[in-house]
């Protein structure tokens, strides 16, 4: 082999010093995630927090929007980010609902007389406790904690209680509205007697309706009396003579004599 040939392929200690052996690179090609932008999941959240620039988003709400032909007039991708939000609102709003309803059910089940049975039932302790036997320290250590448990329990309990009362007497009301008419006496009656104001609205609507009936028997023995004065047999509804006019009731004496300036 001549020099020629050794000079060619390989390199001098000049051109090592100068720039180092070249190695040949491998080209890569683009991934396809640089080669397409990355399609970002886009959700209520992700709307919340993202900046958006634009005397539309400077208020808070806008009024007076025709959504019908804004939503029509949206392009296709629009379209599809709006029900992507569609979706994304009614699965946060059913996870909420599901857990509402979870605390509610245990909410009940801790207020309730149930639970509060149990708790005063731990709470009763034996006069004899033996706090040096291992199961009499057991006992005294469940009592304090169902202790402790009842009286975080108590302002709960009331509040519900309160809540509660307050959404039957609305029903009540809502069931009977002449309520309003005996508002006075009911008023009365839960303060001189402590009824419930269901008690007291049928008390005081059975002593009106009586005071009512007691008029009327009184009236009707009046125009009895006054039929009578006047030679009538208002019972047999027959005239003690042929000149006088047959009635079939007392009222019908009673205007009669009225009308001829009797009474």
């Amino acid at each position: 082999m001549d020099k020629t040939t050794e000079s060619t392929q390989a390199p001098t200690g000049a051109q090592e010093q100068a720039g180092g052996v070249q190695t040949p690179k491998t080209e890569q090609k683009p991934s396809q995630a640089q080669q397409k932008p990355a399609e970002q999941a886009f959700s209520l959240d992700a709307l919340l927090d993202k900046h958006l620039a634009g005397p539309e988003f400077q208020t808070d709400k806008h009024k007076g929007i025709d959504y019908n032909k804004v939503l029509q007039e949206l392009p296709s991708d629009a379209k599809k980010l709006v029900q992507n939000l569609r979706e994304d609102y009614r699965k946060k709003t059913t996870a909420i609902s599901k857990r509402s309803k979870e605390l509610e059910t245990r909410e009940a089940s801790l207020l309730s007389s149930h639970t509060e049975t149990q708790l005063r039932q731990a709470m009763d302790l034996p006069e004899n406790i033996d706090l040096y036997d291992p199961d009499g320290l057991k006992r005294y250590i469940e009592a304090k904690a169902a202790e402790q448990v009842n009286s975080l329990l108590e302002p709960a309990r009331k509040q519900l209680h309160q809540s509660t009362r307050v959404e039957e007497v609305k029903r009540f009301e809502k069931e009977h509205p002449d309520i309003k008419e005996y508002a006075s006496d009911i008023k009365n009656l839960i303060k001189e007697r402590g009824l419930k104001i269901e008690e007291a609205y049928f008390l005081a609507k059975g002593r009106q309706t009586k005071s009512l009936l007691e008029k009327k028997e009184e009236e009707l023995r009046a125009y009895k009396q006054a039929a009578r004065d006047n030679g009538y047999k208002v019972s047999v509804g027959k005239p003690t003579s042929q000149s006088k006019p047959k009635f079939k009731s007392a009222w019908d004496v009673y205007r009669h004599m009225k009308e001829r300036g009797g009474t």
